[in-house]
C-alpha cells in the first residue's frame, strides 16, 4: 500500500508540475485551453473553472493541456448528423446544440453537410424547415452544447497554431522546465532539512556493514591521513582508494588520534560499452546548516548534476541503438518506475523526495527529445517556422506526429512487458 501511494504522489507531482508549465505559459500567451487533465481513460474527477475543465483520470500513464489549435481537437459533427444552432441577431451561430439538457429559445434544426471548428469557423448544410442549403459563420463567442456543459469554440486568434513561434516555444519549452524547477525546489528543500556536505574531511553518514563500518569508523571521525598521505578535503580520500588493499586511516575522534585499518570494496559500473571500476568504504561526507546560501548552491549544483548524469545516460543509450548492444533492460516504463518507488519509499519520505527530483529531471530531459509526438519534436516545427517565416506543412506534420505516436506507443508496451517479466517472473 505504501508503494501505491508513494507511486501516485510522485506520478502526480511530476505531471502535474509538467502541464500546468503548459497550461501557465498557454494561458498568458491568450491560447484557449478546454481541457486539463492528470492521467489517461476515463475521468474520475473534474472541476471547471473559467473556459477550464480541470480532470484527474484512471490511468496514471501521462497527462496532457488540451491547447486549441493544437490539433488535440475533434469536430464532433458529422455528414448527415442533425444538430440544433442558435443565432445571434447578426446572423452567426452562437451555440452548436449537441444535447437537450439545456432550454434554448429561438433556435434552428440543422442537417449537417460540413463544418469547421478550427479554420474555416462555419457550419454549413440544410435547413430542416425550410429544406434549404444555408452555411453560417460562427460568432466570435460561440459554444458547443453537450453533456449539460458549455464548451466555447476558440476563435482563430486564441488558437495555438495561430500564435507566433516565439509564445509556441515557452508555451512547448514550458512543461519540461517546470520538470527542471521542481527537481531544483526539491534539491534546495532537502539540503534546508538534511543539509549540505562539507569538503571537510569528516565522516558523515556511513553504510551498514560497508568496509567503514567494519573498521569501526563513526560519524564525525575527521581523517588526518591514508598511508601516510594527509588528507586536507573529503574528496581526497577517492583517489587514495586505488586498489582492494588494506589502508591505514588515521584519524581524530573526540581530540585524540586513532588508527583504522579499511579495506575497500569494488564497486563495477558501465560507462558507454566499458565496465570500469573503483574502490569505495561507503561513507558519505558530514551535512551541515552553516550557511544560509549553502542549500541553495547545493540544489542548484545537485540539479545540474542530475541532468548531466541523465544526459550522459540518453547518449549511451542512443549509442548502444547504433553499435547493436541495445536492450530493453536499459529503459523502465511505469512498471518499473513503480517498482523502484516502492523501494525507494520504504526509505523513508527524505529518500522519496530525492528520488522524485531525479526523475523531474529525467521527465523534463526525455520531453526534450527530438521525437514527434514528445515537447520536443514539436519544438522542431516551431523553430522551423521561425526559420523559414511559415509552418510545416499541415499534412506531413499530422503524418510525422502520428508516427512518433505510434513508435512511443510501441516502445511504451515493449518496455512495459519487459518491465513485467523482469519484476514480477524472475
Amino acid at each position: 500500500m505504501i508503494g501505491i501511494i508513494a507511486f501516485i504522489f510522485v506520478f502526480g507531482l511530476l505531471v502535474t508540475v509538467h502541464e500546468f508549465g503548459h497550461l501557465y505559459f498557454a494561458k498568458r500567451a491568450g491560447i484557449m485551453c478546454p481541457e486539463f487533465a492528470i492521467g489517461m481513460g476515463p475521468k474520475i474527477f473534474s472541476y471547471k473553472k473559467n473556459e477550464t475543465l480541470y480532470t484527474i483520470r484512471m490511468l496514471p500513464v501521462g497527462g496532457y493541456v488540451m491547447m486549441a489549435g493544437s490539433g488535440m481537437e475533434q469536430n464532433p459533427l458529422t455528414a448527415g448528423q442533425t444538430v440544433s444552432i442558435k443565432r445571434n441577431t447578426a446572423g452567426e451561430v452562437t451555440h452548436v446544440i449537441l444535447d437537450d439538457q439545456h432550454q434554448f429559445r429561438q433556435i434552428e434544426q440543422l442537417e449537417v453537410e460540413d463544418s469547421d471548428f478550427e479554420d474555416g469557423l462555419f457550419i454549413e448544410g440544410i435547413d430542416s424547415y425550410t429544406n434549404e442549403r444555408v452555411r453560417y459563420t460562427l460568432a466570435d463567442e460561440a459554444y458547443f452544447v453537450r453533456e449539460g456543459d458549455l464548451v466555447q469554440i476558440a476563435p482563430r486568434h486564441r488558437q495555438f497554431k495561430n500564435k507566433k513561434p516565439w509564445p509556441k516555444f515557452l508555451t512547448l519549452f514550458a512543461g519540461p522546465l517546470f520538470n527542471f524547477l521542481l527537481a531544483l525546489v526539491i534539491f534546495i528543500g532537502l539540503a534546508f532539512v538534511s543539509g549540505t556536505p562539507t569538503d571537510k574531511p569528516i565522516i558523515g553518514e556511513i553504510l551498514k556493514d560497508s568496509p567503514a563500518d567494519k573498521a569501526g569508523l563513526v560519524m564525525k571521525d575527521k581523517v588526518l591521513e591514508i598511508d601516510g598521505q594527509k588528507i586536507d578535503k573529503f574528496e581526497d580520500m577517492g583517489p587514495h582508494l586505488k586498489d582492494g588493499e588494506t589502508h591505514e586511516f588515521l584519524i581524530e575522534r573526540d581530540g585524540q588520534k586513532l588508527t583504522k585499518s579499511v579495506t575497500p570494496k569494488k564497486m563495477e559500473y558501465r560507462e558507454k560499452t566499458k565496465t570500469l571500476k573503483k574502490y569505495a568504504i561507503g561513507v558519505n561526507p558530514m551535512m551541515t546548516h552553516d550557511n544560509f546560501l549553502a542549500p541553495f548552491k547545493y540544489g542548484f549544483f545537485k540539479t545540474i548534476e542530475m541532468m548531466s548524469l541523465i544526459f550522459m545516460l540518453v547518449g549511451q543509450l542512443f549509442s548502444s541503438i547504433f553499435t547493436g548492444h541495445f536492450s530493453f533492460d536499459m529503459l523502465n516504463g511505469p512498471v518499473g518506475i513503480y517498482k523502484n518507488t516502492e523501494k525507494v519509499a520504504s526509505l523513508g519520505i527524505l529518500s522519496l523526495l530525492s528520488w522524485a527530483g531525479m526523475l523531474s529531471v529525467n521527465l523534463g530531459i526525455m520531453n526534450l527529445l527530438p521525437i514527434p509526438a514528445l515537447d520536443g519534436g514539436r519544438i522542431l516545427f516551431v523553430i522551423y517556422e521561425a526559420i523559414f517565416r511559415k509552418p510545416v506543412n499541415k499534412k506531413a506534420e499530422v503524418v510525422i506526429i502520428t508516427a512518433g505516436a505510434v513508435f512511443l506507443f510501441f516502445v511504451m508496451i515493449m518496455v512495459t512487458w519487459n518491465d513485467i517479466q523482469r519484476y514480477f517472473f524472475n
